[in-house]
């Protein structure tokens, strides 16, 4: 037994005293607590911070809550969320990155929150709370979110009863790659014509809101519900980008002065709130030809569609909690992980996967999937140019991996009517995302433990603001706080503010600080640097004083190597054969990446055929890349999605009965491959290009015996899974060598002498 027990043991029940353990309760009048996380959200996308998009259901929440406007988070996505839950700085439990990266560094275990730095869920089920999670969960290593992978850092593992959404950066909207419930991956072999995941993670969380209330209305719950809206790929519903047209033709320029003059007018903002000029690499809207005009504010129609789709999602979730009589005891906290991204670059992308990998895209066509109405649907993958970024971040400028303000300064809605007196303000006091857990466990009534499941934990780096909720006279808890995302530095001590800036995969200087005065110039429009040497100085020792407690340290703004890049403990996997076979789950995209990633490898299938049977033996990847073989009227076809382009073999008859096929891939160095293929020992003739090769899978990993979702072939659109009606003995991927040059699968400790 855990506990001593507490009554009599006799020989019989008479002669007994029976006792029972005192129940997990949470404090009486504990409310319920509601946290919605959006993803790569600008300071002013929202219509009661400044913006034309449409937002009424959060708007609303704001008229009857508070709006803050000098809180920051951290300037991306996983070290974002690993603040918010544990109210820790995330260097200092192991997050400063993503989870596609393991260094070897202890702040930096590819995203995995350290087991001594209790989260959210733990902390508040710990103390009777219910806790759900719906959306992305983007702090599970990469290589962990596998069948077989260790469970860990998962959802469930780190304090949620009941999770459903995806693990990873980014995924489709349309068609998820992989779904996730609890600890298994749901099986999805197509999605409904009508699907849309926003709108699927608030139905799932609605029905679990529906199941608690039915089964336990005393008990308080938490909800999570980590949206990945905005987040690329930009894909939205035809009626809600309908919505938007026309609205940006007067482009960024404008929209940024008109968002500036709201903010103003409303009072959301003082007026000696300077709006900031355009940051580096935009052009002047004016400049643009008229095409590229009609085109980049398609763009941005998109991205209102989706912040639209957000609210109508929020709209349901709070109207079900107003229903069912919860709202009024309810603490729901609106606000988004960074600012608005560049990722879309100058140009913007209609397919932002490969962009990202080559830097470039075929020359016309975004304005080809635009005429052709799929830019913004499920067949496109984009990001909208940097100007709309800007735009977003109003009145601030750069954007998310930046600890410039608009990276780090976002929207903060905390709406509560039992608890907020004057509903509709605005508070200035500043803010930060490890300041939320803090806030929540004083408001519940919940003190912070020493220690947590057997671990001592190391106590909690932020500070509740919970006095400010109720009296809008109490001053900032919070004077000063450190930033770090690959390279760029910041550090805030009261109205002064220093920030280094590293581009990506260039020598790090870490001499080249700016200083800004934010009282006398919050949009950090000018840098005094120059005129304060002696500040500066001090500035930067604090910082460093910081950056060796929480292990910011190694600095690391590497390029895609860092993604490529292997730790040594995955060297030998990623180097090992596999076999895969027919009814199985889809292959997680971490498993077989790594096994084709711009590299040399055999792809093996044995099958049983018979005239008539067809269907897909073997699938890799999806709509914006990869291979399928499969059989159609009697012949054998391979097709390779290269992206933007797709090659293909003439068909090869078949034997009635056992057919072997082998594959040969051949990585030749630029990202150029040539397949030959040999079919029961017979060498084809023709070969297949295989160019550009794949340094990583879009979404979907491999199916055998079908294709499941996202199609990497038309040619069997429209016919399900396409399923084969044969016997297959199996799949056998053998890796080999790298291509002569190239970054993926590198051993970390070379990658990091480069």
């Amino acid at each position: 037994m855990n506990q001593q027990f507490g009554g009599r043991i006799g020989k019989t029940l008479r002669e007994s005293e029976p006792w029972w353990a005192p129940r997990r309760e949470a404090p009486s009048g504990a409310p319920n607590v509601v946290v919605v996380l959006l993803d790569d959200l600008g300071f002013s996308d929202f219509g009661c911070y400044g913006s034309e998009i449409r937002t009424p259901n959060i708007d609303a929440l704001a008229a009857g809550g508070l709006r803050f406007i000098n809180y920051t988070t951290v300037p991306m996505c996983t070290p974002a969320r690993a603040a918010l839950m544990t109210g820790m700085n995330p260097h200092a439990v192991g997050c400063g990155w993503l989870t596609h990266n393991n260094p070897g560094y202890p702040g930096y275990q590819a995203g995995e929150i350290a087991a001594d730095a209790p989260t959210m869920p733990e902390l508040l089920r710990a103390q009777g709370y219910s806790t759900y999670a719906v959306g992305k969960w983007h702090n599970t290593a990469d290589y962990n979110v596998a069948p077989s992978g260790a469970r860990d850092a998962w959802p469930l593992q780190r304090g949620f009863d009941r999770f459903y959404g995806f693990m990873s950066a980014e995924t489709n909207y349309f068609a998820p790659g992989q779904l996730i419930e609890g600890n298994e991956f749901v099986n999805v072999d197509d999605y409904p014509a009508d699907y849309y995941c926003s709108d699927d993670w608030t139905d799932k969380a609605i029905g679990w809101l529906k199941d608690h209330q039915s089964a336990s209305p005393q008990k308080p719950f938490f909800l999570y519900a980590a949206h990945n809206a905005p987040h690329v790929p930009l894909q939205a519903r035809e009626e809600d980008i309908r919505r938007y047209a026309g609205a940006y033709r007067q482009g960024w320029d404008e929209i940024r002065r008109q968002r500036h003059a709201r903010q103003v007018a409303s009072g959301l903002i003082p007026p000696d709130w300077e709006l900031s000029g355009r940051s580096p690499n935009i052009p002047a809207w004016d400049e643009l030809d008229a095409g590229t005009q009609a085109l980049y504010a398609h763009y941005m129609e998109v991205y209102a569609a989706m912040v639209d789709n957000i609210d109508q999602n929020v709209g349901r979730l709070t109207g079900f909690l107003r229903e069912a009589g919860l709202l009024e005891n309810t603490i729901v906290i609106l606000t988004a992980d960074n600012g608005a991204s560049s990722i879309g670059g100058p140009q913007g992308a209609a397919n932002i996967f490969e962009k990202r990998v080559s830097g470039v895209e075929p020359q016309g066509l975004a304005a080809q999937m635009m005429q052709a109405g799929k830019l913004g649907g499920p067949e496109s993958y984009a990001a909208y140019p940097v100007g709309w970024g800007n735009a977003s971040n109003t009145p601030f400028r750069f954007y998310k991996r930046t600890p410039m303000n608009g990276g780090i300064r976002v929207p903060y809605i905390v709406h509560w009517p039992r608890g907020i007196q004057d509903g509709g303000a605005v508070r200035s006091q500043w803010i930060h995302v490890t300041d939320t857990l803090p806030t929540l466990m004083q408001t519940a009534g919940i003190a912070y433990p020493e220690s947590f499941r057997g671990q001592r934990t190391r106590g909690l780096n932020g500070l509740s603001f919970r006095d400010l909720i109720s009296d809008p006279e109490k001053p900032s808890r919070r004077v000063r706080q450190h930033y770090e995302l690959e390279g760029n530095r910041g550090y805030i001590r009261g109205q002064w503010k220093i920030v280094s800036l590293q581009p990506p995969g260039t020598q790090i200087d870490l001499d080249n600080w700016m200083l800004f005065d934010l009282d006398n110039d919050p949009t950090e429009c000018v840098d005094v640097a120059g005129s304060h040497p002696s500040l500066v100085a001090e500035l930067i020792a604090e910082f460093e004083a910081d950056a060796e407690a929480n292990y910011i340290y190694p600095l690391d703004n590497r390029d895609n190597r860092r993604v490529l890049a292997v730790p040594p403990f995955l060297e030998q996997e990623y180097a090992t054969p596999r076999t895969f076979y027919a009814g199985a789950s889809t292959v997680p995209t971490a498993v077989v990446s790594p096994l084709i990633a711009d590299r040399d490898y055999v792809l093996e299938c044995a099958f049983e055929y018979e005239p008539g049977q067809e269907g897909v033996l073997v699938a890799f990847g999806n709509t914006f890349g990869g291979l399928t073989v499969f059989v159609e009227r009697g012949g054998l076809h391979l097709v390779y999605n290269g992206g933007q382009r797709q090659a293909e073999l003439a068909a090869t008859s078949l034997l009635t009965g056992l057919n072997r096929l082998v594959l040969t891939h051949q990585a030749m160095g630029d990202r150029l491959g040539l397949g030959t293929v040999s079919l029961n020992g017979l060498e084809q003739d023709a070969t297949l290009d295989m160019t550009p090769t794949i340094l990583r899978l879009t979404g979907e990993g491999l199916d055998v015996g079908c294709d499941r979702r996202l199609k990497v072939s038309v040619r069997y659109q429209g016919r399900g899974t396409f399923a084969f009606a044969g016997r297959i003995h199996g799949v056998r991927l053998s890796p080999g060598a790298q291509a002569p040059g190239s970054l993926a699968n590198r051993p970390e400790r070379v990658v990091q002498l480069d």
